[in-house]
């Protein structure tokens, strides 16, 4: 499985290795949910699918950075090296030094951080463009309060008791609401128009529909995929996912209604009553007028006795698909890994030696003939170290150690530098 490392120090390498490997698997996952609707017409695989790798993309792409810490290739190094024979160091050796290689493609130590901060501007804008449409909605609904109608609330416990839904559900409605909408986990919100233009069975139709959305949980997938689409707007699949998820959730809610009522006309009924007044949902509502659930369809299917109604699909098949998903995605899909604890950047070494021995564990300079030199120089995260030995009046090693071009004693730590720059070059 390919593995691509930034090597940045602090959280933004986290960050931008998280979204690099999300958009990997989200777009291997999403493209094969969409190829795969493109086949099966099953309301409820197809809502399987899209939630699959919606959820599976996210959860995939946190485990792959997660377990991936401290993983990391070793330092890139560029050596340009003169190899010393022992036997020959009383004369000055003189080899022709091999050509430096040229670097690779490096990568703007900036380039992250510019990356991140315009993913960061579009997340935020997306964020506050939903907040703006879900204002803009509820102003125009008006407040909403509790339904004082007695049949529509015995029809509601009637639905209740018939889907076995345990839970308490309220029941209101606001002035300026459109169609009706399925809000949070246990609120279903009517048109004020819509008690008295509904007769009760439509009535009761398009109350058993907004309680499966609240079954299904479809308010809360709902406002999960719009602030997906927006904090990770630059997957143009999610949109895509956005508009299968809600056709999928209003063909399965039509299902729900006519097995919990027993009826299919006062629906389509419904439908045709509140066609008019469709717009797209807030984000905190699922129901009637979401996009992607064309009329004509839903009622010719809604209406076809010969088909039975839309179901989700079984538990087991979801969890199988569930697993597949994850288990396929982490065991082939690249992804980038998060930076290793502590910096690793690539090291640029030089090590060059005229008429120089070596002592047996190649640790230190034993020997120097005159004319003969050696030098390292390495460049690793902004720190530059070289250090240079020549051959004094008395033929003892002399020392020259600088940091960054700044004269340094050669002290232990130096020394300890020198000893393993050394030894890794046997």
């Amino acid at each position: 499985m390919p593995v691509v490392t930034f090597a940045l120090g602090h959280w933004v390498g986290w960050a931008v290795a998280w979204l690099a490997t999300w958009l990997l698997h989200g777009t291997l996952l999403l493209g094969a949910a969409w190829i795969a609707s493109l086949v099966v017409r099953s309301p409820g695989a197809r809502d399987a699918l899209w939630k699959t790798a919606l959820a599976g993309s996210l959860a995939t792409a946190t485990i792959f950075v997660a377990t991936k810490h401290g993983v990391a290739p070793p330092a890139a190094e560029i050596t340009r090296r003169v190899l010393v024979d022992r036997a020959h160091a009383q004369a000055p050796l003189r080899t022709a030094l091999p050509p430096l290689p040229a670097p690779g493609p490096v990568v703007p130590p900036w380039a992250p951080e510019i990356a991140l901060a315009v993913w960061l501007a579009g997340a935020l804008a997306g964020l506050a463009r939903l907040e703006a449409g879900r204002r803009r909605y509820w102003r125009a609904a008006g407040d909403r309060h509790a339904i004082a109608d007695a049949e529509a609330a015995d029809t509601l416990r009637r639905l209740r008791a018939a889907a076995r839904v345990k839970r308490t559900i309220y029941l209101t409605a606001a002035d300026g609401l459109e169609a009706p909408v399925a809000i949070g986990s246990a609120e279903i919100c009517l048109p004020a128009a819509a008690l008295a233009a509904l007769t009760s069975a439509q009535r009761e139709s398009v109350i058993a529909h907004e309680l499966g959305h609240l079954v299904r949980r479809d308010p809360l997938w709902k406002v999960g995929m719009e602030i997906a689409a927006a904090v990770l707007w630059f997957q143009p699949l999610l949109r895509v996912a956005r508009s299968q998820m809600a056709e999928s959730a209003e063909l399965l809610c039509d299902g729900f209604a006519v097995r919990v009522t027993g009826r299919r006309r006062p629906l389509v009924e419904a439908l045709g009553v509140l066609a008019a007044a469709f717009r797209p949902r807030g984000v905190a509502a699922a129901g009637f007028g979401d996009r992607g659930s064309p009329l004509v369809r839903r009622a010719s299917r809604v209406l076809d006795a010969t088909r039975a109604p839309a179901r989700p699909l079984p538990a087991i098949l979801r969890g199988a698909l569930a697993a597949a998903a994850l288990a396929g995605t982490l065991a082939f899909s690249p992804g980038v890994a998060p930076p290793p604890p502590g910096d690793v950047r690539p090291a640029i070494r030089r090590l060059e030696a005229v008429g120089v021995a070596l002592n047996a564990g190649r640790t230190d300079v034993a020997r120097i003939a005159p004319g003969g030199f050696l030098r390292l120089d390495e460049n690793r995260d902004g720190r530059r170290r070289e250090l240079s030995v020549t051959r004094g009046a008395d033929g003892r090693a002399l020392y020259d150690y600088r940091e960054n071009g700044a004269p340094q004693p050669f002290d232990a730590p130096a020394r300890r530098w020198m000893t393993a720059s050394l030894a890794a070059r046997r």
